[in-house]
């Protein structure tokens, strides 16, 4: 990826990518793997000598309603063993619906499918317990 002239007008290309992609870092243009780490949706970047303007591409997600404090604990122990990504706006829950079983699993919580660009903003820390084989 080489660094945007600023000085320089160019036409801009959208180039229309999946969440995935833009957490991977790379993108393909035109044939060529790019590395696009560290960008996000509507930045613009210089390749192959041309400017691109990054479009992350909608998705479908469920959506759930956090207006319940005993619901939000449930769904968010329900969900939470699933180890998903999750975005949270406001008392909205968006999960990707990347397994086509969760809106099943979910029922209980009413979830709702949406096509929207998710950009995940909770991430549930594991911490994970390493047994020291080093006395043994």
């Amino acid at each position: 990826m080489i660094p945007m002239d600023t000085n320089e007008k160019k036409e801009v290309i959208e180039l229309e990518v999946d969440r995935k992609q833009i957490e991977q870092g790379r993108v393909k243009v035109e044939g060529t793997v790019i590395n696009i780490r560290g960008l996000k949706d509507g930045d613009v970047f210089d390749a192959m000598n041309k400017r691109w303007r990054l479009v992350q591409r909608k998705e479908r997600v469920l959506h759930l309603k956090l207006d319940d404090v005993l619901k939000a604990f449930n769904l968010g122990y329900a969900i939470g063993n699933l180890h998903m990504r999750a975005m949270i706006s406001g008392n909205d829950l968006y999960i990707p619906l990347e397994d086509p079983n969760l809106e099943e699993e979910l029922r209980d919580f009413n979830p709702d499918i949406q096509e929207i660009k998710f950009v995940p903003n909770v991430e549930i820390p594991i911490r994970v317990k390493m047994v020291d084989f080093t006395d043994h």
